[in-house]
């Protein structure tokens, strides 16, 4: 039986111990992106709570870095391109999980960038996904992803030729259901208006449309499969209400392909610091604003969604895009999913490029990008409340690099903690920070 007195089918029961399979440490203040304020009062206010830079301190469990400012201006000339050159400027993140724990960030060529997020570096390779985290309602990341597009799919033709793989664009933005409606406005059957019905943006997505046109005609007009991620409403809202027993075997296994695996991922140390990090300050906001009364379907609850629903219905949506991504991978030998998700969903690794990981092992390639992150983003909330540009893209010499986790063996309520020689591993940021330069005057 579950905590309501419910039975339990075997299979779902073993899926719900993922839901138990971390403990949760002590946190501290929440903070969230301004721009976000006033979509936290709409019917979908918790979503937009959900996805948009969350931060807490966990004791222990964060690395933070700074680099000079002459090696910053030495990393942005080395490493600023885009179409019109000057359009952007792009670091790779090396972690470091010595006793050192010192990682860098270090600009990259065009070249070394764009060869590593269209995985043209050998004649077909592997392929696999490059995942590309967003702030959703933020024009400039759209605007890169749109950049990106364009470049992979142009530099896979030029290098690969007619042996090219074909390409992929996953969208959290659609859930899975209309698929049908996608697959349609690619094949030019429907409008671009006639899109934004079918898939029912406006009840079921808070952000603008227009932010996002440009990447579906882009896709039109490359003949690029466009492929729903983001789980039906209408499945969501039972885990949200009533956990995984709420769904049968046939509904979950749409999203669950490896039962197994997705138990196993939620218990080692490393994900419970992820968990701390990065969801459970999520959970916190929405119950301090009383967000917690309703599922994401707007069926009202008579007290708190628990955690453990909440975290259900939160690792169930990042299992179901990294299935997705591993679907098409699977039947696109050599192909290229490039993800459109949320920065949440990507940071810290143990989102949806871990469970990604997870489920291609050595056979596929992933690379994550976060687009535009900030301070607010990836630090302590208290180290930069106060802090006048904590909203800036401009300062990425300053954003957390990686998060520290412990040894499995250690207690983490103990001095020992802190000790170096107990560090367990490091999760990276992403493997990639692209941070869109300042326009002055009209131009780069």
């Amino acid at each position: 039986m579950n905590e309501c007195g419910m039975m339990i089918p075997a299979w779902t029961r073993f899926l719900c111990l993922a839901s138990l399979a971390y403990s949760v440490t002590s946190l501290s203040c929440i903070q969230t992106r301004t721009e976000d304020a006033q979509l936290q009062r709409t019917l979908h206010s918790r979503r937009t709570v959900l996805r948009n830079g969350l931060v807490v301190t966990t004791g222990g469990s964060l690395t933070a870095f700074t680099k000079t400012a002459e090696a910053i201006n030495d990393a942005s000339a080395g490493g600023t391109y885009g179409a019109s050159q000057g359009l952007y400027s792009t670091y790779r993140i090396q972690s470091d999980a010595s006793a050192e724990l010192a990682p860098t960030l270090d600009s990259v060529l065009p070249s070394m960038f764009l060869d590593a997020i269209a995985m043209t570096k050998d004649e077909v390779g592997k392929g696999g996904t490059c995942w590309l985290g967003e702030h959703h309602s933020s024009k400039s990341d759209h605007a890169l992803q749109a950049e990106f597009i364009r470049s992979i799919f142009e530099r896979r033709k030029e290098r690969l030729g007619l042996s090219c793989p074909p390409m992929a664009i996953g969208l959290e933005q659609v859930q899975k259901q209309f698929q049908p409606a996608l697959d349609d406005f690619i094949a030019g059957k429907i409008s671009l208006a006639g899109l934004r019905d079918n898939i029912q943006w406006d009840k079921r997505w808070v952000w603008p449309f227009e932010v996002y046109q440009d990447i579906f005609l882009l896709a039109r007009e490359l003949r690029i499969s466009m492929i729903a991620m983001n789980v039906d409403s209408e499945d969501l809202g039972p885990v949200e209400r009533e956990g995984y027993p709420a769904l049968g075997k046939e509904r979950l296994r749409r999203y669950i392909k490896d039962p197994v695996g997705f138990a196993d991922f939620s218990k080692p140390l490393s994900y419970k610091t992820y968990v701390d990090y990065v969801i459970k300050p999520s959970y916190d906001l929405h119950k301090d604003m009383g967000l917690l009364r309703s599922t994401i379907t707007g069926q009202t609850l008579q007290e708190d969604m628990s955690f453990r629903n909440f975290f259900s219905g939160r690792i169930l949506w990042d299992e179901a895009m990294a299935s997705s991504a591993y679907e098409w991978t699977s039947l696109n030998p050599g192909g290229l999913f490039v993800g459109l998700v949320g920065a949440d969903h990507i940071k810290f690794r143990d989102g949806v490029p871990g469970r990604y990981v997870r489920m291609v092992a050595d056979r596929r390639d992933s690379v994550s990008v976060l687009l535009n992150p900030t301070l607010i983003d990836t630090r302590p909330s208290g180290s930069v409340s106060n802090f006048l540009p904590a909203y800036s893209t401009q300062f990425p010499e300053r954003l957390t690099l990686q998060l520290r986790y412990l040894k499995e063996d250690v207690d983490e309520s103990l001095a020992a903690a802190k000790a170096l020689s107990n560090t367990g591993g490091v999760l990276p940021l992403a493997d990639y920070i692209v941070v869109s330069n300042p326009v002055k005057d009209g131009k780069s």
